[in-house]
Order: C-alpha cells, then structure tokens, then sequence
C-alpha cells in the first residue's frame, strides 16, 4: 500500500472515529429529552430512532478505528 492511501486511511478513519465517539456520546446523554419522571434527562426512556442513531454510530465508530488501524499498519 502507498503511503498516501495509508496516510488517507488513518486521518479518514480517525476522524469519522471521533466523529462517531461524539454523535454516540450526545445520544447517551440526550440533552434536549426531558421527562417528568425524572430529573436528569439520561434518565429518560430513549425513542426507537434515537436508538437507531445511537446503534449506527457506534457500528461506525469501530469500522472506523479498524480502518485507522489498518493504515497504521500498513504504513510499516
């Protein structure tokens, strides 16, 4: 592998990772839910699309970081 396709693959890779630590993290935590049961709003029940999103952005998270991984290794 060239350099410049390992160098792509772990700046692509690493940077949709941390784009996908960041989408999962604010779902985590849903800031804009509220519910009267509850004070906090992680303490909230999660929608079914919400979860969805939750569930993909993790998926892509650790495709992503394998991706880095790979340039990183084919980079030697």
């Amino acid at each position: 592998m060239t350099t410049r396709t390992s160098l792509t693959l772990i700046i692509g890779g690493g940077a949709l990772a941390v784009l996908g630590v960041l989408v999962s993290f604010t779902y985590f935590l849903q800031p804009w839910r509220t519910c009267p049961d509850d004070d906090a709003a992680a303490g909230c029940p999660m929608l079914a699309t919400d979860a969805t999103v939750l569930t993909v952005a993790m998926v892509v998270t650790v495709l992503a970081a394998a991706v880095a991984v790979v340039g990183m290794v084919s980079r030697r």
